[in-house]
C-alpha cells in the first residue's frame, strides 16, 4: 500500500509484484484520493482480499466546492484483473472555478500533508463553501498505518468529509476533528462575509451590558 503526494494525472497505479491469492480470496485494487486546493494525496493498494464478493465501487465522499474526497475499490476473481494503470479523469469532481480577486469572500487555511501540515496558507473559498474544515484521517490496512491532516474550505457541516463511509477495499479510515475546528461564515447584505458571533461570546457580553446599565441608572436612583 502506498501513500503519495502526486498529481492525479501523473500517478502510476501499476506494480511489478504479483501475489497468488489463497482459496476464497479475490484480487483487489483500492484507492483513496484527497484534494485540497492545488494539493492531492493518493492512498492506493493492489493485492488479495479474503471473503469478499465481486464488486466495483466508486464513491464521491465530498464533491462539493472546496475539499474533495473520492474512493474506488474493485474485487475480482480473474488473474490480473486488478491491473488498472491510472486514475480515470471521470472519477474526479471538476475543479472549482477560480475565485476572482475582486470578489468579497472568506478564506480558510488550506493544507494537505502526511502526519501534520507544516504550513497552511489562507486560500479564498468558492462562494458555496461557507465553512472551514480541519481534521485528520487515520489510515490503516494490512501493515499500513499513517495519518493525513486535511484543512480547507468546504460546504459540508461538521466532521463528515468521508460521508459516513470509512472502508475502501483494504483501506480503513478514521476521521478525527478537534472540537471547535469548524468556522461558518455568514454573508452580509453588501456581499461581504464575516464570522458569526459565538454563543460563548454572547454569554460574556451580556453581564458586561447589564453592569453598564446598572451604572447608568444609579445616579437617577440617588436623585429620586
Amino acid at each position: 500500500m502506498d501513500l503519495v503526494m502526486d498529481s492525479i494525472n501523473a500517478f502510476n497505479w501499476t506494480t511489478e509484484e504479483t501475489t497468488i491469492c489463497g482459496n476464497g480470496s479475490l484480487c483487489q485494487e483500492s484507492i483513496l484520493i484527497i484534494l485540497a486546493g492545488p494539493e492531492s494525496i493518493i492512498v492506493a493498494s493492489k493485492g488479495c482480499i479474503p471473503d469478499r464478493l465481486q464488486q466495483v465501487t466508486l464513491v464521491r465522499h465530498a464533491s462539493f466546492p472546496g475539499l474533495k474526497v473520492v474512493s474506488f475499490s474493485n474485487f475480482c476473481e480473474e488473474n490480473y484483473c486488478n491491473n488498472r494503470p491510472r486514475i480515470p479523469p471521470l472519477w474526479i469532481p471538476p475543479e472549482d472555478r477560480p475565485v476572482p480577486k475582486t470578489a468579497q469572500t472568506h478564506s480558510c487555511p488550506t493544507c494537505l500533508a502526511p502526519g501534520t501540515c507544516s504550513n497552511a496558507p489562507s486560500i479564498p473559498c468558492p462562494r458555496e463553501a461557507t465553512r472551514c474544515y480541519q481534521g485528520k484521517f487515520q489510515l490503516t490496512g494490512g501493515v499500513f498505518n499513517s495519518s493525513v491532516e486535511v484543512r480547507g474550505c468546504t460546504a459540508i457541516n461538521g466532521c463528515k468529509l468521508m460521508g459516513g463511509i470509512f472502508t475502501i477495499g483494504v483501506i480503513e479510515v478514521e476521521e478525527v476533528c478537534p472540537q471547535e475546528s469548524f468556522t461558518q461564515f455568514r454573508r452580509a447584505e453588501n456581499g461581504a462575509t464575516r464570522p458569526p458571533i459565538s454563543f460563548w461570546g454572547l454569554e460574556l457580553l451580556l453581564p458586561l451590558m447589564l453592569l453598564l446599565l446598572l451604572l447608568l441608572l444609579q445616579p437617577l436612583t440617588l436623585r429620586s
